[in-house]
């Protein structure tokens, strides 16, 4: 025979019961979301519906009530605290490019051929972008092409 769901909380949300539902799933309580899927649609309907109920079986409800009182109550043991140390960011890698001529740092970047831009756009109606790269150095007015 099959157990019967017990609602042991509503949401407004769908969001905040997608939350919790995911706690209590990783300490091994089976549970449910009901109606969670018409509120979603229309967040409007939620007092009429009752909102977002969280159901377990009977078995598991008081287990369940007791996890989410800790939860909601602050006293989780899971719960982080603020002295968190984050990894450092991502750093791109960048290519210094310097003119071969006068070796300054002060250059342009041509990424796309604007020849075969504006004739592709003026042939076809619409731009083909040509990937050709083309530095311009603006001290010494020296271009060339990246290799």
């Amino acid at each position: 025979m099959a157990e019967r769901l017990i609602t042991i909380a509503t949401f407004n949300q769908p969001t905040e019961a997608h939350i919790l539902k995911g706690r209590l799933e990783a300490e091994g309580i089976p549970c449910f979301l009901g109606d969670e899927h018409i509120i979603a649609a229309q967040p409007l309907y939620s007092v009429a519906v009752g909102g977002v109920k969280l159901r377990v079986t009977e078995g598991d409800e008081q287990e369940a009530r007791e996890m989410l009182a800790r939860i909601q109550g602050g006293t989780s043991e899971y719960i982080l605290d603020d002295n968190i140390e984050l990894a450092p960011p991502m750093q791109e890698h960048v290519q210094e490019v310097t003119c071969p001529e006068c070796q300054s740092d002060y250059i342009g970047e041509e990424k796309y051929s604007k020849a075969v831009f504006s004739i592709s756009y003026l042939l076809l109606g619409f731009p083909v972008p040509f990937v050709s790269r083309k530095y311009t150095c603006y001290d010494c007015g020296h271009t060339w092409k990246h290799k």
